[in-house]
């Protein structure tokens, strides 16, 4: 079988589209071909998955290349075009004029999303919300199959297929980070970070954490990832907070979380904003298969998948920096305690929810059910 996966807002590299999905498919078989964005714009093959570069200026020059990015696929003259998120709606429908089996899969409830988006004028937002939940409803009745991360979705795109964020199970790097820790000894406390920046995303909370605690210990926020949504992080280099901020950039997935093995905290403030307090957490994950405990806003659906408090901290989404700084200090200040946290977040994953055994299967279940239509 041969699968065309079109993904070209995405670096080629991301977790999800590359390492979970693509090379999944390889794996088992498959050629693969992936459209996305490459560092250098060149084409390469890693992993068993060839990767054709998407090659464009801005978001407009995005939308106007995708014509020629669905002919190229389409030429490629795939089984399954598996397409990620609205922006390849329109290609989704053009492929299935042209009767190709399509699969749409979409990593985010886009109807509130997109309300948080800075970049698209205030009064464009509702009506943009709109549009692209009314195109997901149509593309959805067209496809071949709909693959969602979240279970409230499925409400809105019914017959959609849950596949969540599970981690890639690495048993090994993880037992190297917790040796790592519990080696290290060091009066400074470091929060971890790795993802897109904004502030929706929590960079605002962050920051004010980070100029709490500091009044108590020594600390520092390793910061990992690109700016997306608004201009939080330019106007976050200018607050006094930022000289306590070590930010490196955006980096390859695996060094952004080969540099979470220094941090001794892993930080996911989001705000109670768009559908956050719905999405698959995919970064506690990336943070507990690294043995790193996290501090967590505390919504409900967070709170019961992760278990309470054991491998982490959660704090109420309106509670201020000085409140979090103290539940922060106290929970660092019992390094053994930390540590514990730190192995007992591995375990859960390795038991309960991993890609190899909770997300991989629903895959490739779903390419042989959409193969035998």
């Amino acid at each position: 079988m041969k699968v065309v996966i079109l993904a070209p807002v995405h670096r080629y590299d991301d977790i999800r589209v590359f390492r979970k999905e693509a090379v999944t498919l390889a794996a088992a078989g498959n050629e693969v071909v992936l459209y996305a964005r490459t560092p250098d714009g060149q084409p390469l093959v890693r992993d068993g998955v060839t990767v054709r570069p998407v090659r464009y200026k801005g978001r407009l020059g995005r939308f106007l290349r995708l014509p020629v990015v669905g002919h190229r696929a389409w030429r490629e003259g795939g089984d399954v075009f598996h397409l990620h998120n609205p922006d390849t709606i329109p290609l989704a429908l053009a492929l299935k004029a042209r009767r190709q089996r399509v699969i749409y899969d979409t990593h985010e409830d886009f109807r509130t999303e997109i309300l948080l988006r800075t970049w698209l004028p205030g009064v464009l937002r509702l009506p943009a919300a709109a549009a692209v939940a009314a195109a997901e409803s149509v593309v959805s009745r067209v496809v071949d199959a709909v693959i969602v991360t979240q279970e409230q979705l499925v409400d809105r795109l019914p017959g959609a297929v849950v596949i969540g964020n599970p981690p890639i199970v690495d048993r090994a790097a993880a037992e190297q980070a917790a040796t790592v820790r519990e080696h290290r000894h060091r009066a400074e406390v470091v929060l971890g970070y790795v993802g897109g920046i904004s502030r929706d995303r929590g960079l605002d909370r962050m920051l004010a954490l980070v100029g709490a605690l500091v009044e108590k210990l020594p600390a520092r926020l390793l910061l990992i990832g690109p700016a997306v949504n608004d201009d939080a992080l330019e106007r976050a280099r200018a607050t006094p907070e930022w000289q306590y901020v070590d930010y490196r950039g955006e980096l390859p997935q695996e060094e952004a979380l080969a540099a979470l093995d220094d941090a001794d905290v892993g930080l996911i403030l989001f705000e109670d904003t768009a559908s956050h307090r719905h999405i698959d957490p995919n970064k506690i994950y990336e943070y507990l298969m690294r043995a790193l405990p996290f501090v967590a806003t505390d919504f409900p659906s967070w709170r019961e998948r992760f278990g309470g408090d054991r491998v982490g901290v959660f704090v109420p989404a309106d509670e201020e920096a000085p409140g979090i700084a103290e539940r922060v200090a106290s929970f660092v200040s019992d390094r053994a305690s930390l540590l514990r946290a730190g192995r007992a977040g591995a375990e859960f994953v390795w038991r309960n929810y991993s890609w190899q055994e909770d997300g991989a299967p629903v895959l490739l279940a779903l390419y042989e059910r959409v193969m035998q239509r």
